[in-house]
């Protein structure tokens, strides 16, 4: 209920915070499976290990979303620049959970294997949920983004065009000749082409 709340408050929209909730929810599910594959009881120490998989799950899902609600563009164009930015980090993310808690699989103690084998589900059923399952939910029914209409020319890098595929327009501006506007608004200088009187 907590990360629920916290969800919505962030992402500032209820539709994608229900999305993002929803999905935690299913990675959750994925993880109980896996407990009974394993053989996994629900004790204390499984509950433990539960409760922390709702915080580490919600944050590979939360971070693509927030990057969707903040892209322009159609849905997908908005998808393609959410995975964009945030994908990598993601990524990253949960390969170094695994990797840091790898050193306990080979452990004999109970609460360690446990403690490997809940968090190997939640490494690898949330990076699924997170960049393979929400981006497919967002790119069909996602909500509309926060951003005005006109702000993505105002407020979006080169890398951000790129991946929508647009490509930054540099114009020359008409109040200064040797000065070009790009059109994210900067103003650089252009080199001088003036090469003075000939040389005789």
């Amino acid at each position: 209920v907590a990360v629920a709340i916290i969800t919505l408050l962030l992402l500032a929209h209820v539709f994608a915070g229900v999305i993002v909730v929803a999905n935690v929810a299913m990675v959750l599910i994925d993880i109980l499976g896996l407990m009974w594959l394993w053989g996994i009881t629900i004790n204390s120490v499984s509950i433990i290990n539960l409760v922390l998989a709702i915080g580490l799950a919600v944050d590979y899902s939360a971070h693509i979303a927030h990057a969707f609600m903040h892209a322009t563009g159609t849905r997908d164009d908005r998808m393609v620049n959410a995975l964009g930015e945030m994908g990598s980090d993601v990524a990253h993310g949960a390969v170094s959970t695994f990797v840091a808690v790898l050193v306990t699989s080979g452990s004999k103690s109970y609460i360690f294997q446990v403690f490997f084998r809940q968090f190997f589900g939640i490494c690898f059923f949330g990076i699924i949920h997170g960049l393979l399952v929400l981006p497919v939910i967002l790119s069909l029914i996602g909500p509309a983004t926060h951003r005005l209409p006109g702000s993505h020319s105002e407020g979006s890098s080169d890398v951000e065009m790129a991946a929508s595929g647009k490509t930054p327009v540099q114009t020359v501006s008409s109040q200064a000749p040797n000065s070009m506007t790009d059109t994210n608004g900067f103003t650089t200088q252009a080199p001088n082409m003036d090469v003075g009187p000939p040389v005789v």
